[in-house]
């Protein structure tokens, strides 16, 4: 069992207060070459037993379920969509262990919301982005101030249809780490390196880099 019992009773509570629709989880997981798959398909299929009506969990191979992941964008495992009545774009590729906990839980609360946890500024500043924008979160399992991005990251996603956050384990995906030059967490990438910054910026800063990358985008778009 890796969720004891006071964490299970403390996820029952937030659950029963918070949670609103169904959400669905998919974890892309696969026996062979992947570590921390079989401890993230347990620890999701806990976390689905504390609210069974309100949570569901989908398992899919990549291998032998090649249409479904490629369907969602998935080149790596263990991956979890976090899905409500539609795909948001969130994924979170990598075990959400430690700290990072927090952001798969708070993930699961916000699009079981379905509407994102942000400002009513940020939401019309979100609405005019019409270009696919990719935000990218690096976090690591031990980061206080990572659960902070990777949620404003999922919360943007909610509140765009042309918003993506995927949010990577930095140590679990050293060649994405070393090719997006990360030295420190929570970093974030924006289009694969129009717009980067490191650390948990306030919502406002956040979005100042969202908006500086899709219109750069605009521009080179012509």
């Amino acid at each position: 069992m890796l969720l004891n019992l006071d964490v299970r009773t403390q996820l029952k509570d937030i659950f029963s207060k918070e949670l609103v629709q169904p959400v669905r989880l998919k974890l892309f997981s696969q026996a062979i070459g992947c570590e921390t798959c079989q401890i993230a398909e347990d620890l999701l299929k806990e976390l689905a037993e504390v609210e069974p009506d309100k949570i569901k969990l989908d398992i899919y191979s990549p291998i032998i379920d090649r249409e479904v992941a490629s369907s969602y964008g998935v080149e790596r495992v263990p991956t979890i969509v976090i899905e409500g009545d539609r795909d948001y774009g969130i994924r979170y590729i990598g075990l959400p262990a430690g700290l990072e906990f927090t952001t798969l839980v708070q993930g699961v609360v916000q699009v079981s919301k379905r509407e994102p946890k942000l400002s009513e500024k940020t939401v019309e500043m979100l609405k005019s982005i019409d270009l696919p924008i990719e935000i990218m979160v690096f976090v690591t399992t031990s980061c206080g101030y990572c659960p902070a991005a990777a949620i404003t990251a999922m919360n943007f996603a909610i509140a765009s249809d042309y918003i993506k956050a995927l949010i990577v384990d930095a140590s679990e995906n050293m060649d994405l780490a070393q090719q997006f030059q990360v030295v420190g967490v929570p970093k974030i990438v924006i289009n694969r390196g129009v717009a980067e910054f490191v650390g948990a910026q306030p919502e406002n800063n956040f979005l100042g880099y969202v908006i500086s990358a899709y219109e750069k985008m605009r521009k080179e778009n012509g």
